[in-house]
């Protein structure tokens, strides 16, 4: 079915004219979508396959911390331990009327709400929902109280399980009257005098954790407790987007979505009984809750991150993880650290480092070669040991594009396979992934996952089609928007019928919103984004238009474009001034005579530049911008964005292509000059 040196595999006849390219599917022509895994094909089932492989053996752990701020090694819970108290929570939550049916529009649904950072009990809370064959409903623990306020109104959600952390805002959601069935929040860390009285002037009543267990360890040790497993078609999860265009979506995934993407994964980026994990990706973030998964349901163990980011460091060290699950924005980060000791390093060090990266990249790139008996030794070893990465055997990136020059460098500083996933929420993020044989080639995402088929289909207000054979000089086979179709297809978003149709066609097909295109050898390359909302490289979504139109409220700003580049973490804008404001600022300013300079002049301004960008930066903190949604870098254009420039379509929108094309070298020279933040690592 495909040409020999194509990894993924065309399915023949299935290209539509004018429409779209033929199908492809993974590498391996004989296989086919699955829906179990081992003979699992529910999350619930998948953690008792886990206890039965290895019921003694390590499960979840934690550091725990003293009262002078020390943090001990890992302290694991066993497998056994591990889903007694998963069972007792999960008669808890029973006995004490803590998740009763909603009865709302949508049919009956058991949930519980999840609101803090990654934890033994979040687990723990979501594996005892799915013993009564309820859904999480989880939320990242940033998320301030409005979103907050909207996802409990609308899953009519009763209680909610966080930590003291979380329950101000809680508290102020309740007051805010609107959603009535939020009722009780159980406190993983206990309930203290404090907590109990804002509680109850907000009108929730709290328990702590522990209660609930006790609740239900003594139900089942008297009268027992009867399971009601999920099957494979029910909703094992509420997935909230960031909400960045309006409201947040809640997009519902079934158990089937996740384990016929788990087996798809399996195929390519095996786990082991053995393996160890360390947890510190968002837990509502679906990317770690696939890897967790995969990793339970072998039986290996997980260890959890204290919570903050500044400590990862010592986390790695403590658990040493075997298998890695990173986002771009920490990879980047440990590079940078790792670039800013070599270079303070200096002298014959620096030298030997340099020598032993130009080595080994060139035969990562020539050979597909990821160690070295001499420079390993000598250098990589020991930056590994350092970073407690010297245990591990494969890396996975996904969330956000990896740059080729760092998927290179950890591929020779660990000599390892570090591979890079794609997906969505609304496809189980696991779309298509690299493979660990395909070394010497990046800049690519990889084949379709085994239980996913992908087309692109043309763009033709973009000039993306699938007969294309050139992107910007290198050969490709067809560029297009990507479609993907498969088991692990989402089931919808929540009370959103309009939304869901517009992401899933009546073919099945769920559109990405994103640009690909097919490498010669049959890898997906990720180009563009058809949508105008795009992700930066740490995993935030951002929508330029909402920026704009806070910054085009400055006097001195007639038109702004902002721009994110996926490999970076910040905003960039070309903004073009208001000449007159602009004139008559500079008449009373240091500089008067500036004023009555051609205005080219005046956009070359540096003293212009630091005046505009700190009322750029002042009205977007005044509008409730986040501080990655305030451009860190403008470059000032005396060229008004018109039709006649082809910047403006005739009801005067903004063509982003267009004008990513005509500032496309101001756009790297300022994410050339812009001074990295320093590594909080």
């Amino acid at each position: 079915m495909s040409h020999p040196t194509q990894r993924s595999t065309i399915v023949p006849q299935t290209s539509r004219k004018n429409e779209r390219g033929n199908i492809r599917r993974g590498g391996d022509a004989t296989r086919h979508p699955e829906l179990g895994f081992k003979g699992c094909r529910t999350l619930y089932e998948g953690f008792r396959r886990g206890h039965n492989i290895n019921p003694l053996g390590a499960c979840l752990g934690f550091r725990a911390i003293s009262t002078n701020g020390l943090a001990t090694p890992y302290i694991y819970s066993s497998y056994t331990e591990v889903l007694a108290r998963i069972n007792a929570f999960a008669a808890g939550l029973d006995t004490l009327n803590l998740v009763p049916p909603t009865t709302k529009d949508d049919g009956e649904m058991i949930l519980v709400g999840l609101y803090m950072k990654n934890c033994m009990e979040w687990f723990i809370a979501e594996q005892a929902i799915f013993c009564v064959s309820g859904a999480t409903v989880p939320f990242y623990d940033t998320l301030g109280p409005e979103s907050v306020q909207f996802i409990l109104k609308q899953t009519s959600t009763k209680t909610v399980v966080s930590t003291r952390k979380e329950l101000q805002r809680l508290c102020t959601v309740k007051k805010s009257g609107l959603c009535p069935y939020f009722e009780v929040v159980v406190l993983v860390d206990g309930v203290t005098a404090h907590a109990a009285k804002i509680a109850k002037e907000a009108g929730l009543s709290v328990m702590s954790f522990a209660k609930v267990e006790a609740v239900g360890a003594h139900r089942i040790d008297t009268e027992g407790f009867q399971h009601r497993p999920p099957s494979g078609k029910d909703i094992f999860t509420f997935c909230y987007t960031s909400g960045t265009t309006g409201d947040p979506k809640g997009a519902l995934l079934t158990h089937e979505n996740m384990v016929s993407a788990i087996v798809g994964v399996g195929d390519i980026f095996p786990f082991e009984t053995t393996d160890r994990h360390l947890s510190y990706l968002p837990l509502a973030h679906i990317f770690e809750r696939i890897i967790m998964a995969q990793i339970f349901m072998q039986g290996a163990s997980i260890a959890f991150f204290r919570g903050d980011p500044l400590l990862l460091i010592e986390d790695f060290q403590a658990c040493r993880p075997t298998v890695l699950a990173a986002a771009p924005r920490v990879l980047n980060k440990i590079y940078d650290k790792i670039q800013v000791g070599i270079a303070a390093a200096g002298g014959m060090k620096k030298k030997l480092f340099d020598a032993a990266v130009a080595t080994k990249t060139k035969n990562l790139l020539t050979k597909g070669q990821l160690t070295h008996a001499v420079y390993d030794r000598l250098m990589f070893n020991k930056i590994k040991k350092g970073l407690g990465l010297d245990c591990l055997r494969s890396v996975v990136s996904g969330s956000a594009p990896l740059s080729k020059t760092v998927m290179n460098f950890y591929r020779i500083m660990l000599g390892i396979p570090v591979v890079e996933g794609y997906g969505q929420t609304e496809n189980a993020a696991c779309c298509t992934i690299s493979l660990p044989e395909d070394m010497s080639t990046s800049g690519h995402v990889g084949i379709p996952n085994p239980a996913v088929e992908i087309v692109l289909v043309d763009v033709p207000e973009m000039g993306y089609r699938h007969t294309d054979t050139d992107h910007k000089g290198q050969p490709c086979q067809g560029r297009g928007e990507i479609l993907a179709r498969g088991p692990t297809v989402f089931k919808g978003y929540y009370k959103d019928p309009v939304k869901t149709e517009e992401a899933v066609d009546e073919e099945g097909w769920l559109h990405s919103g994103d640009i690909g295109l097919w490498t010669t050898d049959g890898n997906l390359q990720i180009i563009d984004r058809k949508k105008n909302i795009f992700k930066l490289s740490q995993g935030e979504y951002v929508a330029p238009e909402k920026i704009e139109n806070v910054v085009i409220q400055s006097l001195l700003i007639g038109q702004a474009f902002v721009h994110g580049d996926s490999l970076q973490s910040a905003l960039v804008a070309v903004i073009v001034p208001d000449e007159d404001p602009t004139r008559t600022l500079l008449e009373n300013s240091e500089e008067p005579a500036l004023a009555k300079a051609s205005f080219s002049e005046i956009c070359k301004s540096d003293k212009l530049k630091s005046i505009i960008m700190a009322d750029l930066t002042k009205l977007g903190r005044a509008n409730g911008l986040l501080g990655f949604e305030i451009p860190k870098s403008i470059h000032l254009s005396d060229e008004e964005f018109s039709v006649e420039n082809g910047l403006l379509t005739p009801t005067f929108k903004l063509k982003r292509q267009q004008a990513r094309d005509k500032y496309e070298k101001e756009i790297e020279r300022m994410y050339t000059v812009m001074s990295k933040p320093k590594s909080k690592l």
